[in-house]
C-alpha cells in the first residue's frame, strides 16, 4: 500500500485553514456510523473537494475516499492521490474498456484489503459532484462492491452501508453550515439469502435503501419554490445554532423531508414573513434568538495586534485566489471546489510564514502558543465580519413596537411547526 504521508501533512495543515470555510459541523444519528466493523458510506455529492474533507477530518475513523478513475491516469498524480487516502473507481467515461477493467479490479483488491481491516470506505453514490441543492440519479457502484466484498469473503464479511446525506448552506463561500446525518446501516450478512439467489435484487435493494435515505435527508431546493426552500434551510440552520460549538452531535431539529414537500400554503407563509423580515430590516436569525458569537470576537480582539494583520492578509489572499479561479476555470462543478482548494493551501502558507515571522520574536512553547492564538485568531475576525449583520440588525430587532415583534414571531413559529 501507498504510504500516506501527504495525507498526514494536509490533515494537520489545514485545521486552522478550514476553520474559515466551515462555520459550523452537525453530525446527526452518529450511532449508525457504526464501530469495529467495515463501513462503506454512501454519501451524496454536492461539493466535490469539501466532502470528502468532512469526513477524514471530523469522524475520527480511518476513512478512504473513492474519486474518478481518469485523474489517476498520470503516475505523479496516482502517487499523490494515493498518499491522501483517495482510491481510484473508473466510469465507462473516465478511461477505455480494458483500461477501466484492469483499474477497477486493482481497486476491488485494494477495497477487501482495507474492509479486512476495518476501514472506512466513502463512495459518492450519484458518481458526480454538481453543486446544487438536488439530487441526481444514483449509479451502481454502492451495490456492487457490496455484492463483491461479500463474495470474495465468501458471505463472511461483516460489511455495513451507511447511507449518508450531506448538505451545505452554501458552495464555495466562506463561514458555510455543514449537516451530516448517517441513515440505518445495511448489515449485509442479513440478505445473503437474497444475495445468494438473485445477485441484480440485492444490488437494487442496496441502491433503493440509499435512496430513500437521500430522499428524506438531502436538502432538496431545485424545483418548485426554490427561494422559499433555501430561507427555509437557512432558517433550519439558525434553528440549529450553538454559538461555542464548532462540531456538534446533536439531532438535527425540524424535518428535511417537510421542508423539501413544501406546498404553497407553506410557500405562502414563508414569502409573508420574508416579506415582514424585508420591511423591518431584520433577520430570521434575530426573530429566532440565534446567540452571538462573544467568544470569538472576545478572541479576535485579545489576539488584535498578531491576528488582525493576519485576517487582512488572507482575506486579501481570498480575493486573488477567487479571481484567478473565476478568470481559468469556466466550469461550475470545478469551480468552487477547486477555489476553496487553493485557498486552504494559501492558507496553509501563510500559517507557515505567521510561524516563521514570529520565530524573530519568540521560540519554544511561546512561538506555538503566539502562532495558534495568530492564526485561530484571523479565524475569528472572518467570523465576526460574518456576524457583523446579525448583531447590527439584533438592535433594530429591540427597537421595534412590541406588537411587530410579536407579529414576526408567530409567523415563524407557524413555520417551524409546519416543519417540525
Amino acid at each position: 500500500m501507498t504510504n500516506e504521508w501527504l495525507f498526514h501533512i494536509c490533515r494537520n495543515g489545514l485545521r486552522l485553514p478550514l476553520g474559515i470555510y466551515l462555520r459550523k459541523i452537525h453530525f446527526e444519528n452518529v450511532q449508525n456510523f457504526t464501530k469495529d466493523v467495515p463501513v462503506l458510506i454512501a454519501c451524496n455529492h454536492p461539493n466535490s473537494f469539501l466532502d470528502g474533507v468532512i469526513f477524514e477530518h471530523f469522524t475520527g475513523r480511518r476513512v478512504y475516499t473513492l474519486a474518478r478513475g481518469d485523474a489517476f491516469m498520470k503516475p505523479v498524480a496516482n502517487y499523490m492521490l494515493r498518499s491522501m487516502r483517495i482510491v481510484p473507481i473508473f466510469r465507462a467515461t473516465d478511461a477505455d474498456t480494458k483500461i477501466a477493467r484492469k483499474g477497477n479490479a486493482e481497486t476491488m483488491d485494494e477495497l477487501y484489503e482495507r474492509f479486512s481491516l476495518k476501514h472506512c470506505i466513502l463512495i459518492f453514490t450519484e458518481g458526480i459532484a454538481y453543486p446544487e441543492k438536488a439530487l441526481r440519479r444514483l449509479k451502481k457502484g454502492t451495490g456492487n462492491i457490496a455484492l463483491e466484498m461479500l463474495k470474495r469473503s465468501d458471505y463472511t464479511m461483516d460489511l455495513h452501508v451507511v447511507p449518508t446525506a450531506l448538505n451545505y448552506t452554501d458552495f464555495g463561500k466562506q463561514m458555510q453550515t455543514v449537516h451530516v446525518s448517517y441513515g440505518e446501516p445495511i448489515r449485509l450478512l442479513d440478505y445473503v439469502d437474497l444475495l445468494k439467489e438473485n445477485e441484480k435484487a440485492f444490488m437494487d435493494m442496496v441502491t433503493e435503501k440509499v435512496q430513500v435515505k437521500f430522499e428524506s435527508d438531502v436538502v432538496i431546493t431545485k424545483g418548485d419554490y426554490t427561494e422559499e426552500k433555501e430561507f427555509v434551510h437557512d432558517l433550519m440552520v439558525n434553528e440549529n445554532y450553538r454559538p461555542l460549538v464548532h462540531k456538534s452531535i446533536r439531532p438535527w431539529k425540524l424535518s428535511i423531508t417537510k421542508a423539501n414537500a413544501m406546498d404553497e400554503g407553506l410557500a405562502t407563509k414563508v414569502k409573508t414573513y420574508q416579506a415582514g423580515l424585508k420591511k423591518n430590516k431584520v433577520l430570521d436569525a434575530n426573530i429566532g434568538r440565534r446567540s452571538f458569537d462573544f467568544l470569538s470576537t472576545l478572541l479576535a480582539i485579545f489576539t488584535f495586534g498578531i491576528s488582525f494583520p493576519i485576517y487582512l492578509v488572507w482575506s486579501l489572499l481570498i480575493v486573488g485566489v477567487k479571481a484567478f479561479v473565476e478568470a481559468k476555470f469556466k466550469g461550475i462543478v470545478f469551480r468552487d471546489s477547486v477555489k476553496i482548494g487553493f485557498g486552504m493551501i494559501a492558507g496553509m502558507l501563510l500559517t507557515l510564514c505567521v510561524f516563521i515571522t514570529l520565530s524573530f520574536w519568540f521560540s519554544g512553547f511561546l512561538l506555538f502558543i503566539a502562532g495558534v492564538l495568530g492564526v485561530y485568531g484571523a479565524i475569528c475576525w472572518f467570523r465576526v465580519k460574518e456576524s457583523l449583520p446579525y448583531l447590527r440588525n439584533e438592535l433594530r430587532w429591540y427597537s421595534l413596537a412590541d406588537d411587530i415583534r410579536q407579529d414576526l414571531a408567530d409567523q415563524r413559529a407557524s413555520i417551524v411547526a409546519d416543519i417540525s
